[in-house]
């Protein structure tokens, strides 16, 4: 069986490996909490993506006039 040295598990490797850390604990969230911080989450997403989506409006606002411009000339 393999052995974990505490010392390291090699020179070139000296964190543990996978199966010799400790798991991550368990622990029960309130679903009510979860489910308002998730729609608070998405809430700000949706925020976000508006303020994203009126920038590339004016980017290619921009863009239309630029090559309006060059036509011109």
């Amino acid at each position: 069986m393999w052995r974990y040295w505490y010392r390291g598990w090699c020179p070139r490797h000296p964190w543990p490996p996978a199966w010799t850390r400790p798991h991550p604990q368990y622990y029960r969230e309130d679903v009510e909490w979860e489910i308002k911080y998730l729609e608070y989450m998405k809430k700000e997403l949706e925020m976000e993506i508006g303020e994203i989506s009126k920038r590339i409006d004016e980017l290619k606002k921009i863009l239309e006039e630029k090559k309006s411009e060059r036509k011109i000339d």
